[in-house]
């Protein structure tokens, strides 16, 4: 049991704290207030003052491609999607397990130093599983599926359950939770995503999928035309595959399908009709915003004030570093911010930072706000005055650099005065 008292406390949930402090006992949060009435509560329990800093929630980066840290800066933007897509599995074809074990340990120490304590992971491999037990962080890790041929797909699904009963025995005694991810509408066939569903169900998981991310796939799904149909799947080996069905939206299609519910995270959402907007809220499901991605990209904004208009789960998301510079939750805010200027407060930025994203993997009962009962996932960042709006500051200061601590159930995963 211990208490960490800093300048301003931040629940998220509550008005912010100023000179606050966090009773933390079993790695489960106990009390949270004011530092003098803490203190005077629990008069015998250790405690460390943080000084001129801010504690927080842990930033929760609900969409991450850790073992494809590897290709960091290989694969510059293209011309098109499609381009980027093929120079991206080109390289990947190349990579060895080594590097991707490397690029995992490399990835989860940098989400670590940045604050980050939870986090939604799609990996082909499997190898980011033992990268973050052994880092500690808390997350979800799912795993990818793709294929466009409906003759292999009972093949390719049971082959995937082998493999998600496997990684759950390996995750076993973490904070890792296992779930599938059937890639996206124009690379999984319609026969796969329906066994995909039927082992999520079966085995009781979330799952996570790309999708309305550019506009080549909403060509292909609407008319079977486009880059997707005539390069991406011949030259990746995948055929010529004609899209299942024609004139729907990639939701539209999803929908029909019957994949989307409260266990569902749909990755990007930038192309949404007013009716796709309708479907995601009815059915629950959540959105992963990778505006720093999308940008690098080119493939469009999100619309983010539709998605916040109708109460639909929104979390920040990095992607992987062959998109993006930094695995920091604070560039994607930063972004984010940007690119949807004047749509939120400070402190509703850093709410989808941390409640919002716990919220988008289904963990908002045990993470994303300081508050007593739930688990001691926190970040502390250094302040350069006392006096500030605590939240003007993390959204235009904060960063790596000034990341003083990180626990994950209570325990510290990153601490700058031990580095």
């Amino acid at each position: 049991m211990r208490i960490l008292a800093a300048r301003y406390l931040l629940p998220v949930s509550h008005p912010p704290i100023r000179d606050g402090a966090l009773l933390i006992d079993g790695g489960r949060i106990r009390a949270v207030g004011p530092r003098r009435s803490v203190k005077k509560a629990h008069p015998d329990v250790p405690w460390h003052d943080l000084g001129e800093a801010i504690l927080l929630p842990g930033l929760v980066n609900v969409h991450t491609h850790l073992e494809l840290g590897a290709l960091r800066g290989l694969v510059p933007p293209g011309r098109s999607f499609v381009d980027w897509v093929l120079a991206l599995l080109e390289r990947k074809r190349h990579l060895s397990p080594e590097a991707y074990a490397a690029a995992v340990e490399a990835g989860t120490t940098e989400l670590a130093r940045s604050g980050t304590t939870c986090v939604g992971d799609v990996t082909t491999t499997g190898a980011s599983l033992a990268g973050l037990k052994a880092c500690g962080l808390r997350g979800v890790v799912y795993r990818e599926v793709i294929g466009p041929d409906d003759a292999r797909a009972a093949e390719m699904a049971e082959a995937c359950a082998a493999h998600l009963h496997a990684m759950r025995a390996e995750a076993c005694g973490s904070l890792l939770d296992v779930g599938i991810s059937p890639h996206a509408p124009y690379s999984v066939s319609p026969q796969l995503f329906r066994r995909c569903r039927e082992v999520q169900q079966r085995l009781g998981l979330k799952a996570a999928l790309h999708a309305a991310e550019s506009a080549a796939e909403i060509e292909y799904l609407h008319s079977g035309t486009g880059e997707i149909r005539s390069r991406l799947l011949p030259e990746t080996g995948w055929g010529d595959v004609p899209p299942p069905v024609l004139d729907v939206t990639p939701v539209g299609y999803l929908h029909r399908l019957g994949v989307l519910d409260a266990r569902c995270l749909i990755i990007h959402a930038v192309h949404l009709t007013e009716t796709d907007l309708e479907l995601l809220a009815r059915t629950g499901v959540a959105v992963a915003h990778c505006p720093r991605s999308n940008a690098t990209l080119d493939v469009g904004r999100a619309p983010l004030k539709a998605l916040r208009d109708l109460r639909i789960p929104v979390g920040l998301g990095t992607d992987s570093l062959a998109s993006v510079p930094s695995l920091s939750l604070w560039d994607e805010v930063r972004s984010a911010h940007g690119a949807h200027a004047g749509l939120l407060s400070p402190a509703e930025w850093i709410a989808i930072a941390t409640a919002g994203g716990a919220r988008a993997l289904g963990l908002d009962g045990v993470i994303g706000t300081l508050e007593p009962g739930k688990q001691a996932d926190c970040t502390a960042v250094s302040l350069d005055e006392p006096n500030v709006d605590p939240y003007e500051y993390l959204l235009h200061e904060a960063g790596a650099e000034r990341v003083l601590l990180t626990l994950v159930d209570g325990a510290a995963l990153y601490d700058r005065r031990r580095s």
